[in-house]
């Protein structure tokens, strides 16, 4: 008799602590602490961007504030390996000691701006063999590339592009959107029609978190609150909103 009374007690004191705990979980993050490149349409500085808006309806979704701080991809690294921010928005891949969430905000084509004249006709990937190649730092590696390449890592898109343009490499890669934010900002003289862009290959943009358990915690509400949006229907009017297409979501 005692050992059912015993039972009974053990069983009505987790159902009713269990709901208690994860209360506690989210009072314990009041705010969580982002950090990254500012990127347009994505993390403009004005607090807009797909990014932006996706994290700011996220969290509302638990009570959590964001505070935002604008960083050079190798720093926001730095910072989440060392637990001084939550997490980095955004990167294709795992970096030593730090992970993906799941679900990414974004997915799209990377490019390869070029000289017509230089390249000749197009065949990827055998055009870009042992060429040279600027990428911005952080952002790329040889395994976004299927051929051998010598490699400049640059400050900025506009860097790279103008390498391009006074032939000190071949190719500049980037993000359709950042080549075309660098042509923008160029200021060396330069006929477009001597140029070409072409696609050179795809990937998924996640956030990066490090593997302590409050860093665990905060990738485990990013992708629980992306399910909540995406199914609904939130999720989609925000990508509609800043004319990006939706990732194709693996959620049931």
């Amino acid at each position: 008799m005692h050992r059912i009374l015993g039972l009974l007690l053990a069983t009505l004191l987790l159902t009713t602590l269990a709901p208690r705990a994860q209360a506690v979980d989210n009072e314990e993050i009041p705010e969580v602490r982002v950090v990254g490149p500012s990127w347009e349409g994505f993390t403009n500085r004005d607090g807009t961007g797909l990014y932006h808006e996706i994290l700011n309806k996220l969290f509302a979704l638990y009570g959590i504030r964001i505070h935002r701080e604008y960083v050079p991809s190798e720093r926001a690294y730095h910072l989440v390996r060392t637990g001084q921010a939550d997490f980095m928005t955004c990167h294709d891949k795992p970096l030593h000691s730090l992970i993906l969430a799941k679900h990414p905000m974004y997915a799209g084509r990377y490019y390869a701006f070029f000289n017509r004249k230089n390249i000749g006709d197009w065949d990827f990937p055998k055009s870009m063999k042992d060429r040279t190649i600027a990428w911005r730092i952080g952002y790329y590696d040889e395994s976004n590339i299927p051929v051998p390449m010598k490699v400049r890592e640059v400050k900025s898109g506009t860097s790279g592009l103008g390498m391009v343009i006074l032939s000190r490499v071949d190719f500049y890669l980037d993000d359709l959107n950042f080549i075309q934010d660098s042509l923008r900002s160029n200021t060396i003289p330069m006929d477009m029609d001597e140029f070409r862009i072409e696609v050179v290959g795809t990937r998924s943009y996640h956030p990066v978190f490090n593997t302590s358990e409050r860093g665990t915690q905060v990738m485990k509400l990013y992708d629980q609150g992306m399910e909540r949006l995406y199914h609904s229907g939130e999720l989609k009017k925000i990508f509609e909103r800043w004319g990006f297409p939706m990732p194709d979501y693996d959620i049931p």
